[in-house]
C-alpha cells in the first residue's frame, strides 16, 4: 500500500513549458496542485528555442518577460536560399503589431525558459516534484484517484479534482484516458547541431538554405547555434550525425565561409504529426505535446503548448470554484472547443510548410527548385500576405470567436473585421500605462468603454476607459 496521501485541487504531469505555465497560473490563483515530472532534473539539451509574440505577453502577465529577454537573440526576420538563385529577405518584425509592446522572435534555449518559469513558480511558493512519476489513475465518487511513485522509489497517492496531461508525446496521462492521438510519422530524416559557428552572416536573422533535397535551418541563440536539416528519408539503422556531417552540409548549402566547433548536442530523429482525439476527457486535460506534436517549421510547438496551459488555467479555477457542476463542466469543455481547432490549424500549416522545404515528391521538388525562388520574393513584398502571414506566426492572430463562452452570437462576427469577442485584447496604451498590467490576475476584469459606463459591476475590477482613439485611451477609474 502506499505510504502517503496527497490531496490537491489538480495533479499536473509533466513540468516543461506547459506544465510550469500552468502552475504558474494556478498558483496566483492561489489553487492547490501537485507538479510532478518524472525526469531526476532538467535536460541540458534544447529542443525548444524561439518564444514567439503571443508567447512573450503571457509571460509579461506572469511578469516573466523581460527576466527572458536578455537570455535569448532578437531575430528580426529569416534569408531565404534557393540554389543556385539570389537570397530573399524575409522582414517578420519590421512593422508594428496592435498593441503588442515586443518586437521579434526571442530565440531562447529551452533550458532558459524552463528556469525562468522555475523560479517564477519558487516566488510563488511552489516546486516541481522531480524524479515522481504517474503510475495511474482513476476517476470515481467525483475526484481523480492517483497513483504515484516518487523518492526512493516509494508509492503514494494523490486525490485531486483534475488531472493535467502535460507529459509529452508519450503520455501517460493520454494513454492512461484511452484518448487517441491521430496522425502518423514524417518520412524524412532529421538532424541537429548545436554548435558554435563563426561566419559572415547576420546574427538577426535565421538562414534557410533550400535546395531540391531538401533544406538545412540556421537559427542563431544568444551563445550557441541551431542547426536543423531534413534531406532524405529516416532508417531506423542510421548513425548518429557528426560535426563533420553538418560542416560538410554547411559547406554544400551556405554561400559563406564558415567554421563549427564545441557542439554540445549531436542527433538524429524522427518526428511525427498527431493530435489528440479529446483536450478534455472527464475530468482529463491535455496540454502541450502531450495534445499535439507536428513538423518544427514556424517554431510553433512549445508557444502552442504554452498557450494551451495559460487557456486552461483559468478555466480550472472558475471550475474549482464554480459550485453548478454543469457549469464547469461547459466551462472546461470550452477549452477544448478552443484550443483543438488551433491545433488542428497548426498541423494543416506546419505540415504545408515543411512539405515544401522537405517533401521527397518530385512535385515539391519540382516546386523548390523553380517556382519557389519566382514566388517568395514577390509574395514577401505583399502587405497583405505579410500581414496575414506574420500574424499567423506570431500567434497574436489567434481567436475564439466561435467559442460558446462569446455568447447566444458565437461565431456570428468570424467575417468582421475589428475586434469582436473571443479576439486577443490589443495591449492598448491606456494613460500611458500597458493595459495588460491593468488586468486583475485572478479575477475577470470588465473593460467599460466610454463616460456612460459607470454601472456597479459587483466583486469584478472595473477599468473605465473615456477614449479618443484606441491608441490614446485615457483612463477614468480603476479600482
Amino acid at each position: 500500500m502506499p505510504e502517503t496521501l496527497i490531496r490537491k485541487d489538480v495533479l499536473i504531469v509533466g513540468a516543461g513549458p506547459s506544465g510550469l505555465t500552468l502552475a504558474c497560473g494556478l498558483a496566483r490563483a492561489g489553487v492547490s496542485f501537485h507538479l510532478i515530472d518524472k525526469l531526476g532534473k532538467r535536460l541540458p539539451h534544447s529542443r525548444a528555442l524561439v518564444v514567439h509574440l503571443r508567447s512573450l505577453e503571457i509571460f509579461d502577465q506572469l511578469g516573466i518577460a523581460d527576466e527572458l529577454l536578455p537570455l535569448g537573440n532578437n531575430v528580426a526576420g529569416a534569408r531565404v536560399h534557393f540554389a543556385g538563385k539570389p537570397s530573399v529577405n524575409v522582414r517578420f518584425f519590421d512593422q508594428s503589431y496592435a498593441g503588442c509592446r515586443f518586437r521579434g522572435a526571442l530565440f531562447v534555449e529551452q533550458e532558459r525558459t524552463e528556469a525562468v518559469l522555475d523560479r517564477c513558480l519558487n516566488k510563488l511558493g511552489h516546486k516541481v516534484h522531480f524524479g515522481h512519476e504517474l503510475i495511474g489513475f482513476e476517476e470515481r465518487s467525483g475526484q481523480v484517484h492517483a497513483s504515484c511513485r516518487g523518492d526512493e522509489n516509494r508509492e503514494y497517492q494523490v486525490e485531486c479534482q483534475y488531472v493535467v496531461g502535460s507529459d509529452g508525446a508519450h503520455s501517460v496521462v493520454r494513454s492512461q484516458k484511452n484518448i487517441p492521438f491521430l496522425g502518423s510519422a514524417y518520412p524524412q530524416d532529421f538532424i541537429l547541431a548545436d554548435v558554435d559557428l563563426t561566419w559572415d552572416a547576420p546574427r538577426n536573422l535565421f538562414q534557410i538554405f533550400i535546395d531540391r533535397g531538401g533544406f538545412l535551418a540556421v537559427l542563431p541563440m544568444k551563445t550557441k547555434t541551431r542547426l536543423i536539416s531534413a534531406k532524405g528519408r529516416y532508417r531506423v539503422d542510421a548513425p548518429e550525425p557528426s560535426m563533420e556531417d553538418f560542416q560538410a552540409l554547411v559547406a554544400q548549402s551556405a554561400p559563406y565561409r564558415a567554421k563549427l566547433a564545441d557542439p554540445v548536442w549531436l542527433t538524429r530523429f524522427h518526428l511525427h504529426h498527431r493530435i489528440a482525439d479529446k483536450y478534455v476527457a472527464g475530468r482529463v486535460c491535455l496540454v502541450g505535446d502531450a495534445a499535439h506534436i507536428h513538423s518544427p517549421v514556424g517554431g510553433q510547438g512549445m508557444n502552442t503548448g504554452i498557450q494551451d496551459a495559460w487557456n486552461l488555467a483559468w478555466k480550472l479555477v472558475w471550475a474549482l470554484r464554480c459550485a453548478d457542476a454543469r457549469q464547469s463542466q461547459e466551462l472546461l469543455a470550452s477549452y477544448h472547443e478552443e484550443r483543438h481547432p488551433v491545433g488542428e490549424r497548426l498541423i494543416r500549416t506546419t505540415d504545408r510548410a515543411f512539405n515544401f522545404v522537405s517533401g521527397r515528391s518530385w512535385l515539391s521538388q519540382l516546386a523548390r527548385a523553380y517556382i519557389a525562388p519566382w514566388l517568395v520574393p514577390r509574395a514577401a513584398g505583399l502587405d497583405n500576405v505579410r500581414t496575414r502571414a506574420l500574424y499567423l506566426i506570431t500567434q497574436l492572430g489567434i481567436s475564439y470567436r466561435r467559442s460558446r463562452l462569446c455568447g447566444p452570437d458565437a461565431g456570428a462576427g468570424i467575417f468582421r473585421r475589428g475586434l469582436v469577442s473571443g479576439d486577443r485584447m490589443p495591449n492598448i496604451s491606456v494613460g500611458g500605462v500597458a493595459l495588460h498590467g491593468l488586468l486583475h490576475h485572478t479575477k475577470p476584469t470588465v473593460l467599460a468603454v466610454g463616460a456612460g459606463s459607470r454601472e456597479d459591476h459587483g466583486e469584478w475590477p472595473v477599468v473605465c476607459l473615456l477614449c479618443g482613439d484606441s491608441y490614446t485611451s485615457k483612463i477614468v477609474r480603476s479600482f
